[in-house]
């Protein structure tokens, strides 16, 4: 009996992949390629659960008054209520933060949903980025493990070891406290990062177009400073507290004395001038440096494009988004009892479509209880 093969198998019987090239050399133009085959975009996977829905509710047999936003809403709230309720609509992750200078809150992005952990590179707080130091405990530590032949430590050792780094970082600042606000993104570090005051910028005079966010302010410094478009620049100690902001450079004078930044928030006043100038100032990072570079461990919301290909939550998002559409219908229809017609009066199914996808909503809903979706079971918790 001859046997038949699957197309992707090679003769061989091994799983046909993509070809890494010539001498292993990966050739990135066909990958993308082949990616942008194989994943569908955003819109196209609307489309396919628009007609998903509606096709499901009979539409090309029966008239469907649902609208294109109807089925949008539908999707949308389907993808609010997962992400409400499973934990496979969030993914683990890391990310790197640079601390700037003077500057405690940092807003991070919409998709960032916890900050479990901030970890530094160093123990102590004399080490970052730039700074060095000599510790003779982790010198004989590399010295035992690494760079004498034959010879192997033992486990005491390195627990010793371990153990030595942990004190010294609850003793010298490794551990870095902070706290954040799921609803507005920011994070707040419980910590002042040191700056370089010779690097502050004096200014002569603050002024914008407008008091209302988006407006253009104008700043004018004491004396030329080397800041070019899209750098980054903060002001601090201005009397408004609503010119204290980090901002992108939008342009730079010729001689590098006229900066304009675009308002972040609503100012109140048009200008600063006089004496409330004399303690304002502005800095530049990139001129200042970054203090240290941290890494975020953090849990990040999953792309619409990948929750909807997915083939875990596909389907629930598919029954989900179709007893919502069905719950839409049901209301318009339930105003009317019945509508005349050359038979007489049609009697519609409103009340019975509402009653329909309050049953199929809370089975899904169930359904995550017991993690039907592929969302990881919870562990133990101690404590």
């Amino acid at each position: 009996m001859p046997i038949r093969r699957l197309p992707n198998l090679q003769n061989s019987g091994s799983i046909r992949s993509q070809n890494l090239g010539e001498y292993g050399v990966i050739d990135t133009n066909s990958i993308i390629e082949a990616n942008s085959e194989r994943f569908q975009t955003l819109e196209q996977l609307r489309n396919e659960f628009v007609d998903y829905i509606r096709l499901r509710l009979g539409d090309q047999i029966v008239d469907v008054e649902l609208d294109k936003e109807h089925y949008e809403l539908a999707i949308k709230q389907a993808l609010v209520k997962y992400r409400q309720r499973a934990q496979n609509a969030t993914e683990e992750s890391y990310v790197f933060l640079d601390l700037l200078p003077e500057t405690q809150e940092y807003v991070l992005p919409d998709y960032i949903q916890e900050v479990r952990k901030v970890f530094r590179r160093g123990i102590g707080s004399v080490t970052g980025t730039t700074a060095s130091q000599f510790e003779p405990f982790a010198s004989g530590y590399l010295n035992t493990y690494m760079l004498v032949a034959g010879r192997v430590g033992g486990l005491v050792n390195y627990e010793l070891f371990t153990q030595y780094q942990e004190l010294a970082m609850k003793m010298f600042g490794g551990h870095i406290n902070y706290t954040w606000n799921r609803v507005t993104k920011k994070l707040s570090i419980v910590r002042k990062m040191p700056g370089q005051t010779r690097d502050r910028f004096s200014v002569a005079s603050i002024t914008a177009d407008g008091t209302q966010a988006g407006s253009t302010i104008t700043i004018v410094l004491s004396q030329p400073k080397p800041v070019v478009a899209n750098d980054l620049l903060i002001i601090r100690n201005c009397p408004n507290e609503n010119y204290n902001e980090q901002y992108v450079i939008q342009t730079v004078s010729e001689d590098s004395l006229t900066i304009t930044v675009t308002a972040l928030n609503n100012l109140g006043f048009a200008s600063v001038t006089g004496a409330d100038l004399e303690a304002t100032f502005v800095h530049s990072p990139q001129i200042d440096g970054y203090t240290e570079s941290v890494l975020l461990w953090v849990y990040n919301t999953k792309p619409d494009e990948v929750l909807l290909a997915d083939s875990m939550v596909r389907p629930w998002l598919q029954e989900y988004s179709l007893a919502f559409a069905k719950t839409i219908l049901g209301q318009a229809r339930g105003k009317f009892g019945s509508v005349a017609g050359p038979q007489g009066a049609g009697q519609l199914n409103g009340a019975s479509l509402l009653q329909e996808a309050q049953a199929e909503m809370e089975r899904l809903e169930e359904e995550l209880k017991r993690f039907y979706d592929g969302s990881m079971p919870y562990t133990w918790i101690t404590g």
